[in-house]
């Protein structure tokens, strides 16, 4: 057995959400062993809680010299070390003692994916992962009126145009809701103009998270906070154009994309090259609105379903 379980991350929110499950199946299969976690320190949030801890200076030290290095250090023989990946394996030598999970497996989901690769290793991912993290982070939920619009996505062709989206918030104060829109870093920096619409701008994921838990439904593209709110047991709708949602879809949310020959047309964007992304702006409000009040029932409980893709 190891003396350690170091897992490794260094991709976007929605990313390591994607494998939150196998940090929760590796903290299940090496209980009483040491959990390290090398990635932002911000999301120790959600590892923290299963033992997860910070990696030290000189383990920091030891897996920045990994890359383009000859051997695998003698100081990490001794520990079992996950790293998910999207597609590309990095630059570091072979070892025993690495397991690297790939996200891009076919039109798997991204969750099997990394499962099926911590199989290989020997480490199983049963079911209540997700249970057990709502159980974790979501047991302060209580839902309003609000709906959240994230307007923002890791990849601009997979942005719902903005004047949908004004469609969609003019439209909810008729149907009973609050829209809020919610704006990452990126969005702010651009200065994203929402006419005078009201928004919220998270400084932090501990205060994205109280957003949501506090939210009655949200709708956004293929994005981290749609994981997040997926997660936590937020219902809403999900809008996909370039990427299959059965392929990197949150959990619980209901998916409204265009029926076009073209779509989806990539699995991980590092090869999409349309002009204009006619899978996204060809998406009215109307049906995005009807979708929302459909799952507009399951906020009477404060959680959606599972509802796993």
């Amino acid at each position: 057995m190891p003396d350690k379980v170091i897992l490794i991350h260094n991709g976007a929110l929605g990313d390591f959400l994607l494998a939150w499950p196998t940090a929760w199946a590796a903290a299940r299969a090496f209980a009483g062993k040491r959990l390290v976690w090398a990635g932002s320190r911000e999301r120790l949030r959600w590892l923290s809680p299963m033992g997860y801890e910070p990696c030290t200076s000189e383990e920091r030290r030891l897996l920045d010299r990994l890359h383009g290095a000859d051997s695998w250090p003698a100081a990490l023989e001794d520990a079992r070390v996950f790293w998910p990946v999207i597609r590309r394996i990095p630059d570091v030598p072979p070892s025993s003692a690495c397991r690297f999970l790939r996200a891009v497996q076919g039109e798997r989901h991204v969750r099997d994916a990394y499962a099926a690769d911590l199989a290989l290793a020997g480490v199983p991912t049963p079911k209540g992962w997700l249970e057990d993290f709502r159980r974790l982070f979501a047991a302060g939920r209580n839902p309003g009126r609000t709906v959240l619009l994230f307007p923002g996505a890791g990849h601009p062709l997979k942005q719902w145009p903005l004047v949908q989206f004004f469609q969609l918030a003019d439209a909810l104060p008729g149907e009973g809701f609050a829209p809020l829109f919610v704006l990452g870093p990126a969005e702010r920096d651009e200065g994203m103009d929402l006419g005078g619409r009201p928004y919220a701008a998270p400084e932090s994921l501990e205060a994205l998270e109280a957003l949501l838990l506090g939210a009655g439904a949200v709708v956004g593209g293929d994005t981290g906070p749609m994981h997040l709110a997926g997660m936590l047991g937020v219902p809403g709708v999900s809008l996909f154009g370039p990427t299959r949602f059965g392929q990197w879809g949150p959990p619980g949310m209901v998916e409204v994309r265009l029926a076009l020959p073209c779509a989806p047309c990539t699995a991980d964007c590092s090869d999409l090259r349309c002009a204009d992304a006619a899978c996204m702006a060809g998406i009215a409000a109307p049906p995005v609105l009807e979708s929302l009040k459909r799952g507009m029932p399951q906020m009477g409980s404060g959680f959606q379903g599972p509802g796993i893709p």
